[in-house]
């Protein structure tokens, strides 16, 4: 059997020892779950508003004036409200529910200073309403003794605003310019995604290593196959799972987002930013799967999976956190361009920096080549360990001696 076909074997077992058990189908049901939960209790929040009834006030004769105002500055407020003109006496009837009119505020007195007749307490964003639809009429009444025209005024106001001109032209003004919130937010989403996809393949990997030497079955396998197939198809295995759940759940998150309509309006291709996280996730898996891969032949005993472990897992969480950090406050600096050219920084800090527009056209191809590169080294770096202390027993075997020829 060639080596492929060894390496292909290994990866199927692996790929149905990890997806097809049960536990693995019910925490991916679990985690699906949540998503369509999610996405329903979204969609409530979103449109919790859009049922709520207009604001129903009414006006007496002195203050129907007040009607272009109060409805302007619902506009403005992003609220409907239905202007009612009747008397003191039917209002009263309707606050108190003698009558079938519903009401929230009658309007009676001077325009200028009107009182607003409630049942209760006044609802504040009515209050505010009103506030400012009487300042409104009192202004342009202002405007109108002093002998000016409000709307002439209203329009001189609106146009007074300065005319911005940048010294740095079009192309000075770098990726802040070019920010988009929305790509942003996805960006973020899929470097998390990315960031829990890889703790949880590389713990996989890890377990399933210490495992085989704990039971023995290593020595059985190593019978028949060389240390580095059996590592490689380990890791090929894996990997498949791992993708298969991050395709699973970005796809899901897409659609629910879609579905609640949280992507209307926005200009964000989808199907290219779950192509760019799939990227990212098989560069990022190449280079971490190989060490946890080769460190977790380091020990012999579950209990000791966390010495090596965790180091690894420092590696993880310190792109991410600087990402976080680092990317937003300053996406064209120095560090941030050069640390996202570091294969362990790229997958997280690419697709961050790639929201804000800063990227030049040849950063996102420089780092591919170099992570592309840097595989083949943690290759021989995680075969080397792997051989060495795949069949070491007893105590914690040192990276040191395992490296060594």
């Amino acid at each position: 059997m060639s080596s492929l076909s060894t390496i292909w074997l290994i990866a199927s077992r692996e790929v149905k020892t990890r997806m097809m058990t049960k536990a693995n189908i019910i925490s991916l049901a679990v985690m699906l779950a949540v998503i369509i939960v999610a996405a329903f209790v979204g969609n409530y929040f979103l449109n919790r508003d859009q049922g709520l009834s207009a604001l129903q006030v009414g006006v007496s004769e002195s203050t129907v004036v007040l009607t272009d105002a109060l409805e302007a500055g619902a506009a403005q407020q992003d609220s409907d409200v239905d202007v009612l003109p009747m008397t003191r006496h039917d209002a009263e009837a309707a606050l108190t529910g003698d009558s079938d009119t519903e009401l929230d505020a009658f309007l009676d007195g001077d325009p200028a200073a009107p009182t607003m007749v409630v049942a209760d307490g006044a609802d504040p964003e009515l209050l505010a309403l009103v506030t400012t639809a009487t300042q409104s009429f009192a202004f342009a009444d202002q405007i109108s003794e002093l002998g000016g025209n409000p709307d002439t005024f209203n329009q001189t106001m609106a146009s007074a605003t300065p005319t911005v001109e940048s010294l740095e032209g079009e192309d000075g003004g770098g990726g802040a310019d070019e920010f988009d919130g929305a790509t942003y937010g996805v960006a973020m989403a899929m470097i998390s995604v990315l960031l829990f996809a890889l703790i949880g393949s590389g713990s996989l990997i890890a377990m399933g290593v210490v495992e085989e030497k704990t039971s023995r079955v290593v020595e059985i396998l190593l019978a028949t196959i060389r240390p580095t197939q059996l590592l490689a198809g380990k890791i090929l295995g894996i990997g498949i799972y791992g993708l298969f759940q991050v395709v699973v759940l970005g796809g899901a998150l897409a659609i629910a987002a879609s579905a609640i309509g949280l992507m209307d309006g926005l200009e964000i291709n989808l199907g290219a930013s779950l192509g760019l996280m799939v990227l990212w996730f098989l560069l990022g898996y190449a280079l971490f799967a190989l060490l946890f891969g080769g460190f977790a032949a380091l020990v012999s005993r579950q209990e000791d999976i966390g010495t090596v472990t965790t180091p690894l897992m420092f590696l993880l969480f310190i792109p991410y956190y600087m990402t976080m950090f680092m990317v937003p406050n300053n996406p064209d600096g120095t560090a941030v361009k050069v640390l996202s050219q570091v294969p362990f920084f790229a997958p997280f800090m690419m697709p961050v920096r790639e929201a804000f527009g800063g990227l030049a056209g040849w950063e996102m191809p420089l780092s591919i080549v170099i992570a592309l590169v840097a595989i083949p080294l943690l290759v021989w770096v995680a075969a080397r360990v792997y051989q060495r202390g795949v069949l070491h027993t007893g105590g914690r075997m040192k990276l040191s001696e395992a490296l060594k020829g």
